[in-house]
């Protein structure tokens, strides 16, 4: 190969390369600035196939699209002075690319222009309400007045901020474990008064229970003793009956319960005379009663 085709074959490749940069195409998701030393020179926002200096200039892109915004934690100090944790997001979108170039050149720019911006905010705004207020329905109208406030100060960053929202809303950790604990005493103190009220339930239903046996058993006793009675007076009443009708049946069923009585058991042992009264139903008489 010849030095001058060397040279003409590098002149092309070199037109080439120069003839590539100055092409770029710009899809219907991005808009562009373009850039000439340091310098914004236009703005692109039309999708297509644009035109620039090759070398010289250079095209910045920039998201058409909404974007997402996760601000960290921030610890505000409610007007009952109580500390809450605050976790919340934002969408937002690049309005005006010139402005957001001028005041931050990298989306990472953006993104730490914006969370300062809507962290102050949040701390102003949160600083003047209860945190009832805070975790109660209101909490959508405080959300819109900080969505506003930080619109307005990110248009200076030709940035618009369409939506924030709380994530959640915590206690930091020491005031959660002091709460914590707080609780587990109430909780705990709760327990021992039921108990105690348990306990006096108890005692007081055996005791009631123990009363209405005492009298349960004294009316049976009473009652029994009452049905003793008459059936001791109506065993009477007929054993008077019986001796008035008949005097010797009547002697011979008393003496026959005396035999029952002394010699009921096996091992009774009697020593009395032969002609002893009290064998004289075991004593054959004559029929003149010897």
């Amino acid at each position: 190969m010849s030095a001058r085709l060397a040279i003409l074959i590098g002149v092309l490749l070199a037109f080439g390369i120069v003839a590539i940069d100055a092409f770029f195409i710009i899809d219907e998701r991005e808009q562009a600035i373009v850039v000439r030393v340091g310098k914004p020179q236009r703005t692109i926002t039309s999708p297509g196939l644009h035109v620039k200096i090759p070398v010289i200039e250079r095209a910045v892109r920039m998201e058409k699209r909404i974007l997402s915004l996760d601000i960290p934690p921030t610890e505000v100090l409610a007007v009952d002075r109580r500390k809450i944790v605050a976790d919340s997001f934002a969408r937002y979108r690049i309005l005006d690319p010139l402005e957001t170039y001028q005041a931050a050149k990298t989306e990472f720019d953006q993104r730490r222009i914006l969370g300062d911006i809507l962290a102050n905010i949040m701390r102003s705004v949160l600083a003047q309400e209860s945190l009832e207020s805070i975790v109660s329905g209101e909490r959508a109208a405080l959300m819109q007045r900080i969505s506003e406030r930080t619109n307005e100060r990110a248009r200076s960053a030709g940035l618009e901020v369409i939506d924030v929202r709380l994530k959640r809303v915590d206690l930091p950790a020491e005031n959660s474990q002091a709460i914590f604990n707080r609780m587990r005493t109430e909780r705990e103190q709760e327990a021992a008064q039921k108990r105690a009220e348990g306990q006096e339930q108890k005692i007081q239903v055996e005791a009631n229970a123990d009363r209405q046996r005492a009298e349960i058993l004294a009316a049976a006793e009473r009652e029994s003793q009452t049905i003793r009675g008459e059936a001791d007076a109506e065993a009477v009443k007929i054993f008077a009956e019986a001796f008035s009708r008949d005097e010797d049946f009547f002697e011979f069923y008393r003496t026959m319960q005396a035999y029952r009585k002394a010699l009921g058991k096996d091992d009774t042992t009697l020593v009395l005379s032969p002609d002893s009264e009290f064998f004289k139903l075991f004593i054959e008489r004559t029929p003149d009663g010897r």
